[in-house]
């Protein structure tokens, strides 16, 4: 459970599933993440930048002539064909988080509950221990998805990250025209570009839980098997984790769980360390991985 919880009722967004109010994510989170790019504007342009005679003045057709001849342009500059090579070397892929769980997945002493899964960020990197390190304390980025189902803090610390080359938010289910969680039979859907050394990670809330969470490990997914783009579903590589940042209630019943919960940062600090969930000694039962999620990769062109 982080201190800092957040208060303004206008940034955060509930829905109701299952009987109870699940917190959804930051409302407009559609919008996180994006490239951060300044956009110039026209009139900018006009007066910052070098003018039509102010080109013709620095220098004449005669001037490139004599500065550079075309043999040494074409010696020394990269060719088309280097151009091609470059980026042959990347693949787009489309990857699908899907809900695959059914009314009977998740069973409690009350009866069985429905499972969804939440908002979450991805990465593409190249070293391990990107989003977490097992036997670390987790992230505050790490921590409010895993509690609380809210990437954007998360992202946000990827842009400073030299070993990732890419980091956005997932929080608009397929199909739909808002962000929020998904149910039974409902996935995320992103692409991402990657090079052959490039790796896939992610987190997603198990969200019927205090602070757990599905990735694949800290080293992430391949998306290359030598020189071909892994194509296929990659699920045996995710697994369940558990943040260690709030003390567990039996999942699915839990008052401090997110459906159920008051509002974000509710529940008793655990002062723990990420770790698999089947090395965490709760006394409680868990569904089996791909009975609640499968993650397929596909390459794209």
């Amino acid at each position: 459970m982080i201190d800092d919880s957040i208060s303004t009722p206008s940034r955060r967004r509930f829905v109701q599933i299952g009987g109870g109010v699940l917190l959804a994510g930051l409302a407009g989170c559609a919008g996180q993440g994006g490239s951060g790019e300044a956009t110039a504007t026209e009139s900018g342009m006009d007066d910052g930048s070098m003018t039509e005679t102010d080109m013709d003045d620095g220098m004449t057709e005669s001037g490139m002539d004599d500065g550079m001849t075309e043999t040494e342009m074409d010696d020394d500059s990269m060719t088309e064909s280097d151009m091609d090579g470059g980026e042959s070397m990347a693949q787009e892929f489309r990857v699908r988080i899907e809900n695959v769980s059914t009314g009977d997945t998740l069973r409690t002493m009350d009866g069985s509950v429905a499972a969804p899964l939440s908002p979450g960020a991805f990465a593409v990197h190249t070293d391990p221990g990107v989003l977490f390190t097992p036997g670390e304390p987790a992230s505050e980025g790490l921590e409010r998805i895993a509690e609380d189902g809210m990437p954007a803090t998360l992202v946000e610390s990827l842009g400073g990250m030299e070993m990732t080359t890419t980091g956005d938010a997932f929080d608009t289910p397929a199909g739909a025209s808002s962000a929020g969680p998904i149910a039974s039979g409902d996935a995320y859907e992103f692409e991402v570009t990657a090079g052959h050394d490039a790796r896939l990670s992610f987190v997603t809330m198990f969200i019927q839980s205090n602070d757990l969470f599905y990735a694949p490990g800290p080293e992430g997914i391949a998306l290359f098997d030598g020189d071909e783009p892994v194509d296929g579903d990659v699920t045996d590589q995710v697994q369940l984790w558990d943040a260690g940042t709030e003390v567990n209630e039996e999942p699915g019943t839990g008052p401090n769980q997110a459906p159920r919960q008051s509002g974000p940062d509710t529940g008793e600090d655990e002062n723990g360390t990420v770790r698999l969930v089947a090395e965490v000694d709760d006394g409680f039962s868990y569904p089996a991985v791909a009975d609640v999620v499968s993650v397929t990769v596909t390459p794209v062109g």
